[in-house]
């Protein structure tokens, strides 16, 4: 308040300073006139801008009500302004009661007219913050896509592009809640058929153990061998679970270390070469003698080319190829796995990346075995390549197989 005041001080001190300028300069008041005429034009003014001051504070000509009668109001005071300085000047002047009349009717006519050019353009104001505000309900209704229209350039519309900015802004990202609560609907149901699958299976082993069903050695340790395996085929699932867990809460904590991606390939294809010869597919290796080294956290990145491997190797038909290859472009590591099989529908295409994307494309090394799944690999491999700063994407044309690649830094 002390500021706003300082503040219309200086103003009012500069206003009349400007005024007794132009009057002694351009209007040609007598020098003699001007001490006398700086009084009136302070006491009246001063006096009348006071009162004002008071009147327009928010707190007092909020009272009035909404947008057209605050303008009415200010245009009001503006006129009361005036009516204040004439009536003074007219004393001053010792103006005629006759003439005195004829002001006070003219200034009548000046503040009836300023009244109705307050009403004329506060209607559109008012209209235009009305909008706003009925946009504003809408929105918290939960009609998220609300637009309100914008006209002209000043604040309010500026309010507008603002609020339909932040409509939009609302709009997608409840598009993606909602997309993400849909995806955790589909993972839910999927990971809950693919626990119950091996928990089942077990259960039926160790209760056929349990009736003596199995009454040989040889058919006991096939069943014992079959719960194994359904045991492993469950604890891959539980640690893709676990994985994909801590990539979404950038719980991650990869120890990153220069090492040698020639030898990581190595061991990897290494591992999947018996799996290979058994499906017929011819597993082919291209390492550039210049790639390592490689800054990484090896067990993670191989479990990334585990999943491309995998899920190559399970859509590579009999005298089919998968080739893993890398090779160093500037100041990244390129690392590509290729398959001649049926490749990836193209409404697919987009969407292998996705968590519990279940298309027959996308399953990885757990459904190679067992022919169920989660669809976890391939969302597993994207936040492990963008934990170690890289980038993975794929390319595929139909009948003629898929291409996932990922990019790595050097170090």
């Amino acid at each position: 308040m002390l500021r706003t005041v300082g503040i219309s001080l200086l103003f009012l001190a500069g206003a009349l300073a400007i005024a007794i300028l132009v009057g002694g300069t351009l209007l040609g008041l007598p020098s003699s006139d001007l001490p006398d005429v700086a009084l009136l034009l302070a006491g009246a003014g001063g006096g009348v801008g006071l009162v004002a001051l008071v009147v327009v504070r928010p707190a007092v000509l909020g009272r009035l009500g909404g947008v057209r009668a605050q303008l009415v109001g200010a245009g009001l005071i503006g006129s009361l302004l005036l009516l204040g300085m004439v009536l003074a000047g007219s004393r001053a002047m010792f103006i005629s009661g006759h003439d005195f009349a004829i002001v006070l009717t003219m200034l009548l006519f000046a503040a009836v007219l300023s009244v109705g050019f307050s009403l004329l353009c506060a209607a559109p104001m008012a209209d235009r913050i009305e909008r706003v505000r009925r946009g504003a309900t809408r929105l918290k209704e939960g009609e998220l896509g609300s637009d309100i229209p914008v006209e002209g350039w000043d604040e309010i519309a500026d309010l507008a592009r603002d609020f339909n900015r932040m409509a939009h802004s609302l709009e997608e990202a409840a598009e993606r809640e909602r997309e993400m609560e849909e995806a955790r609907r589909d993972l839910i149901a999927a990971v809950s058929h693919d626990l119950r699958t091996p928990l089942a299976s077990t259960r039926a082993l160790i209760e056929a153990l349990a009736d003596g069903i199995a009454d040989n050695p040889e058919t006991e340790a096939r069943y014992l061998d079959s719960a194994s395996k359904e045991l492993a085929h469950l604890s891959y699932l539980i640690d893709d679970l676990f994985e994909l867990a801590r990539i979404d809460a950038g719980a991650l904590d990869l120890k990153m270390e220069l090492a040698s991606l020639h030898d990581l390939i190595s061991d990897t294809l290494s591992g999947f070469r018996p799996q290979a010869e058994r499906l017929g597919v011819r597993l082919v290796g291209e390492v550039s003698g210049d790639v390592d080294p490689v800054l990484m956290n090896p067990p993670k990145l191989q479990r990334v080319l585990q999943n491309l491997i995998s899920n190559a190797l399970r859509h590579t038909p009999a005298d089919g190829t998968v080739l893993l290859r890398a090779e160093p472009r500037g100041e990244m590591v390129h690392v590509e796995v290729a398959d001649t099989g049926e490749g990836i529908a193209p409404q697919d295409l987009p969407r292998v990346f996705e968590r519990s994307f279940r298309a027959e494309r996308s399953r990885t090394l757990a459904e190679k075995e067992h022919d169920s799944g989660a669809g976890l690999g391939l969302a597993i491999a994207r936040g492990l390549i963008e934990a170690h700063g890289g980038k993975i994407d794929a390319v595929s044309h139909p009948g003629r197989g898929a291409l996932f690649y990922f990019t790595l830094p050097r170090a």
